[in-house]
């Protein structure tokens, strides 16, 4: 029987406003199908691959206060922390007709992959750096004038059920901020150096947290005709 062809959008729908750091964003790219034809034709079934492009590491977008010590935290730009780790939410449509065929991660070298159902039926996927010298896209020191960007690779089997519908990809990335010391004062106790996660969320949700401040922007996703 022959299959169906699945025209996938090449451009992701994303993103928050042009004019604030939350403009930067999580692109999705369709890459190559099951024939393992460069097109953005792909097919119902196995060995679809897409690619989720990382173009900035977190800002904040509001000074945050850090969860335990209450010290401010100061806003910066967006691309002051690297990112450590990166998670897709992997949707029933695209885990194959049966809804259980796991997404295939591609192999980054300095992140580990871990994979996990969740009780709604979807997988996330998350790759994760071995060291702070790997996030990415400009590592620990926050090189702010850094413009490359990082593309995280995955290998889905769209279900027929998918035909007609934006499928979209809940993303988030994690990114690590380092909290210095502080000297015990008259006024002020002593704390240790501290690192803490703050998030840059793509999932189209509302709902905002103390260290997810850049609006929870529209989740990455694709067009299947």
């Amino acid at each position: 029987m022959k299959r169906k062809p699945l025209a996938i959008a090449a451009a992701l729908i994303l993103i928050g406003s042009f004019a604030t750091p939350a403009s930067a964003h999580v692109s999705a790219l369709p890459g190559v199908s099951s024939a393992g034809n460069i097109t953005d034709a792909l097919t119902v079934g196995k060995n679809n691959t897409l690619f989720f492009r990382v173009g900035h590491g977190c800002g904040l977008e509001a000074d945050i206060k850090h969860p335990v010590t209450k010290k401010t935290i100061a806003k910066a730009g967006v691309d002051t922390f690297g990112t450590h780790a990166f998670s897709l939410t992997v949707p029933v449509e695209a885990l194959g007709a049966a809804g259980t065929t796991a997404p295939r991660p591609a192999f980054i070298p300095g992140f580990r992959t871990s994979l996990v159902k969740n009780a709604d039926g979807t997988m996330t996927l998350t790759w994760k750096a071995i060291s702070r010298d790997f996030d990415s896209p400009n590592g620990p020191d926050g090189d702010v004038a850094t413009t490359s960007f990082f593309d995280f690779g995955v290998r889905v089997a769209f279900a027929p059920s998918a035909s007609g519908k934006k499928v979209t990809f809940p993303a988030k990335q994690r990114c690590l901020v380092d909290v210095a010391a502080v000297k015990r004062t008259a006024s002020t106790k002593a704390r240790g150096a501290t690192t803490i996660s703050v998030y840059e969320t793509w999932d189209g949700s509302t709902t905002d947290e103390v260290k997810d401040n850049n609006s929870r922007s529209t989740a990455p996703s694709v067009t299947v005709f």
